[in-house]
């Protein structure tokens, strides 16, 4: 079995639908409904007979860790990738994506004190996003084969002292929108490379 590992940075478009209300003189309304889907994205299709999605990541449920806080965590981000990007068209075989890791961290940036810092708009609060993941794949054979390598993919934004709590929620919505753009190319670029003899062009 051979292990491998990457870190992918940069982003790329991905679809986000954001409903909300806003005007020039009121601050944004909350978010009523969010959409991450890889549905624009070409599906995978894979010489396999099973796809397994296991979520094993178990948020701690306190600060800093954020992503509980929220409706949209980046584990149900993961799920969607693999339910919207592969395809199993086979008759034999399994892969399995275990979600080992789906956290945003919450960080405090200090900023300027006194008369000086009153005048200035600063960041005081930085977000980390970060989703790893391992993909295993199994046949039984004959011929026995098996493969297995993680992908990590990490984001992060920062937030201005002046944000309102709404402002806050979308700059989260916005980090997760970047780690699903990152955990896409990470782990389409991995298929690609290490599992590409199941792929079906």
């Amino acid at each position: 079995m051979r292990a491998s590992s990457v870190r992918v940075l940069g982003s790329f478009g991905i679809l986000v639908s954001l409903l909300v209300a806003c005007t020039s003189s009121a601050p944004l309304a909350p978010p009523e409904a969010v959409e991450i889907t890889f549905q624009h994205r070409a599906p995978i299709m894979l010489d396999i007979a099973r796809i397994e999605i296991v979520d094993a990541y178990e948020p701690p449920l306190k600060y800093p860790n954020v992503e509980h806080l929220h409706e949209l965590s980046p584990s149900e981000v993961a799920t969607r990738w693999s339910e919207d990007r592969l395809r199993a068209v086979g008759t034999r075989g399994q892969l399995t994506l275990i979600i080992q890791e789906a956290s945003v961290v919450e960080e405090k940036i200090s900023v300027a004190d006194g008369i000086g810092g009153f005048f200035r708009d600063e960041p005081d609060t930085r977000l980390r996003g970060r989703v790893r993941a391992r993909f295993d794949y199994i046949d039984v054979g004959p011929p026995s084969r098996s493969r297995a390598v993680e992908v990590s993919a990490e984001a992060s934004t920062e937030i201005m002292e002046s944000a309102t709590l709404n402002e806050r929620d979308l700059a989260y919505l916005t980090l997760v929108e970047k780690l699903a753009a990152e955990f896409d190319k990470g782990l389409t670029s991995e298929l690609e490379s290490t599992f590409s003899m199941l792929i079906r062009r």
